[in-house]
């Protein structure tokens, strides 16, 4: 395996801490703290100035011996909790393991055997981060392998990932990888039926819907055997305390009330955000299809910049209030906290990504007419000069086809994505052009940027003379100083699985408006793991490795776009999905009709509200569309619930039973369990009673041995020592004759 943890100088973790000059006596005695825990608690540490007056990074090295005793104590209390156990001498400790022991160990909180140094905490506040140096070896080997085989969907061994960057992110690529593959399926499926002409079409809407149940049930079964074969299955029963909940301890029940108290806040942001889209997109149709006013060239931005300014702001302070609900919330453990905060910021994600297709398909399409005649009575059509003057002569109608949906899935599933790939892997160059471009304008050379970089560590630290090729020591001091200027990984990965799950909701609830969706996010997610792959090695900091077994709450989302696929897909076939390909008109026929041929809910309800007048016609074509969908959605759900239900138990079988992993756990929990029943046999039991109860306790053992000492006058081996059977048998045959 190439490189080991960190070669230089044997660095496995190193805190970056703020020297406040304003209370410098303060900053001193913590900073000494700090170094005498470390050092106190089986560590090494050393400080070195940073690339300011004002930082200090504290380098921390465990000996060896100290992390043979922390895995020690990893290994009991998994055995205690009933995790799968790997003796210590037949295990290699795998690099992400020392970085995640180590760190784990100076993070916990004292109740769990950690030395409880974290910023969040007020005795330590003068620390910026805790964080670990890149392997620039394997990164580079990891960054070529994903360039030179630009059509696999996978790079090195995934064991590789695991070993250099924790459970986690070698989740997270297994399931990219594995969720790229299955798009096969979908991708094939779209282009068939994109070539053919049948968008809508609902064969390939129940085959979508379909693959996105059984890929949900696939992928629970494929965690749960990847958490056996890492050994981490149940490692949430071990997970240590968050040291924020350490200090502000509340009962569950609160805990409980405080995330039933967040329920209306977060409703009342969901329903801000949509009436904020909805108004934004009322007034985009008006700007493109009516207004014919002064600069109407450049009104039409107008819904766009709106967009551009107050939606992300919204979005941001949602987020944060999120995250302070969360930790209101004061959750145990870091896997509830992050899924409280992923559930809470994904109403927003997809009510941005989903709501304006919704408004569209539902509400535009079929009710467009009817809007259009009660805003134009509204707004006085016939009783203004000035409106009359900025509006379309003659438009009466909105003029919402298919095409306009079919417009925005492309824009969404193509466009989109090609916008966020080109900025994720451009923006940090252009930033760092920037700044390059900053230093030039305050009088910098930049010929002399690069001798800077290699000489600043010898005019401030421990070197004495200036080369022009830094020593180990010094290099290692630029590597860290380099390294903790850069954003810090998500040790959930929130952003990376956000981007999947919405390109999954895409293709399960919206594909069959552009049966291509699949195809191109295919093309997308081969580029997005290479994206990942190099964001993670050259732009952020080494993601800190963590014990996972599942995608946490993402699990589940998956399995409520699964259900909503049903619902969405059988409303859409119903609404667009032809009847025919051509009526004798040789136009294209709907089941529900939106020309006034045919009498169903929708087009009885959009002639009714054509006259902007409500009344019981209007009542009852409500009426009657209220039960139509009811009976769908209702119908569409239950179905969903069969065939999860038959697929969840056909991969069970297929999957889980008879699975390598899964008789390995088998086999290896029985020798457990078997050899901790050898251990409690009578005489393990009796000698150690002898050795812990002294004299009074082998006296009271020599009394039960007496107790049980067989008497020979009754004694039972009498009972076994003849048989009457034959003698039975014998006599009765002979009553017989």
């Amino acid at each position: 395996m190439p490189g080991i943890f960190n070669v230089d100088a044997g660095v496995d973790v190193i805190i970056s801490v703020q020297v406040r000059k304003e209370s410098i006596v303060l900053t001193q005695e913590r900073y000494a703290s700090l170094l005498r825990t470390l050092r106190n608690g089986g560590l090494r540490a050393v400080g070195r100035r940073g690339d300011s007056d004002a930082q200090i990074l504290v380098f921390v090295s465990c000996p060896e011996a100290f992390l043979r005793v922390l895995v020690q104590k990893e290994r009991e209390s998994d055995f205690l909790s009933g995790l799968p156990v790997i003796p210590i001498p037949d295990h290699t400790i795998l690099p992400s393991e020392r970085i995640r022991l180590v760190h784990s160990y100076i993070t916990s909180a004292n109740s769990d055997g950690g030395l409880g140094i974290h910023p969040d905490i007020p005795r330590w506040d003068l620390i910026q981060t805790v964080f670990c140096l890149h392997d620039r070896v394997f990164n580079e080997l990891w960054v070529h392998s994903w360039a030179s085989n630009w059509l696999s969907t996978a790079s090195v061994p995934q064991e590789e990932i695991r070993a250099h960057f924790g459970d986690a992110l070698s989740l997270y690529f297994i399931f990219i990888q594995s969720y790229t593959r299955a798009l096969v399926v979908p991708a094939a499926f779209g282009v068939i039926f994109w070539a053919i002409g049948a968008p809508y079409s609902p064969i390939y809407s129940l085959l979508t819907s379909v693959w996105g149940i059984g890929f949900v049930e696939w992928w629970r079964v494929k965690e749960r055997r990847i958490a056996l074969r890492y050994g981490v299955r149940g490692s949430t029963r071990v997970e240590k305390a968050r040291v924020q909940n350490r200090y502000k301890d509340v009962s569950a029940w609160t805990r409980e009330l405080r995330i039933l108290a967040s329920v209306p806040v977060i409703s009342s942001f969901a329903v801000l955000l949509a009436v904020l889209m909805t108004g934004i997109f009322f007034l985009e149709e008006f700007c493109e299809h009516f207004y014919t006013g002064p600069g109407q060239k450049y009104v039409t931005f107008t819904p766009t910049i709106i967009y551009a300014i107050l939606v992300p702001h919204l979005i941001s302070f949602f987020q944060s209030c999120a995250e302070r609900f969360a930790t209101w919330e004061n959750h145990t453990h870091h896997s509830t906290h992050d899924a409280s905060v992923t559930l809470k910021t994904f109403i927003f994600t997809a009510l941005v990504a989903y709501l304006s297709l919704t408004l569209t398909a539902l509400v535009y399409v079929p009710f467009g007419d009817a809007m259009v005649a009660v805003a134009l009575k509204w707004f006085g059509r016939n009783k203004s000069g000035a409106f009359d003057s900025i509006v379309h002569e003659g438009r009466t109608h909105l003029m919402l086809d298919r095409s306009r949906l079919e417009e925005q899935m492309f824009a969404y599933t193509v466009t989109n994505q090609i916008v966020d790939s080109a900025s994720e892997i451009g923006w940090p160059y252009a930033m760092k052009i920037w700044h390059i471009i900053l230093d030039l304008i305050w009088g910098k050379q930049s010929d002399n940027l690069l001798s800077e970089e290699l000489s600043f560590a010898h005019l401030r630290s421990f070197s004495t003379s200036l080369t022009l090729q830094p020593s180990a020591e010094d290099s290692l001091l630029i590597r860290a100083l380099h390294e903790s200027t850069l954003p810090s990984t998500p040790s959930n990965l929130s952003t990376d699985y956000s981007e999947m799950v919405i390109q999954f909701g895409y293709i399960v609830l919206w594909s069959t408006i552009f049966p291509l969706a699949p195809f191109f996010a295919l093309l997308n997610n081969v580029l997005e793991m290479r994206k990942d792959a190099f964001r993670i090695a050259n732009h952020e900091r080494r993601p800190i490795p963590e014990r996972t077994e599942s995608i946490g709450p993402w699990l589940d989302v998956l399995e409520f776009l699964g259900w909503g696929s049903a619902i969405v897909n059988v409303i859409l076939v119903g609404l667009f999905c032809p009847s025919s390909q051509t009526d004798e008109r040789g136009k294209c026929g709907y089941l529900f009709d939106l020309t006034g041929d045919t009498g169903t809910p929708i087009e009885m309800i959009s002639i009714a509200l054509s006259d902007a007048v409500w009344d019981s016609a209007d009542a009852a074509a409500w009426r009657e569309l209220a039960f139509t969908v009811l009976l769908l959605v209702l119908g569409a759900s239950q179905a969903w619930v069969v065939v999860r239900g038959l697929m969840r138990h056909i991969i069970e079988k297929i999957m889980w039973e008879g699975s390598t992993e899964v008789e390995n756990w088998r086999n290896e929990m029985k020798r457990v369990k078997t050899g901790f029943l050898d251990g409690l046999s009578d005489e393990g039991v009796l000698s150690h009673a002898n050795v812990s109860g002294g004299s009074g306790a082998s006296h009271k053992a020599q009394t039960e041995k007496e107790k049980i000492k067989p008497n020979k006058k009754h004694s039972p081996d009498i009972f076994w020592s003849y048989d009457e059977g034959l003698e039975e048998i014998r006599r009765l045959s002979g009553k017989e004759e």
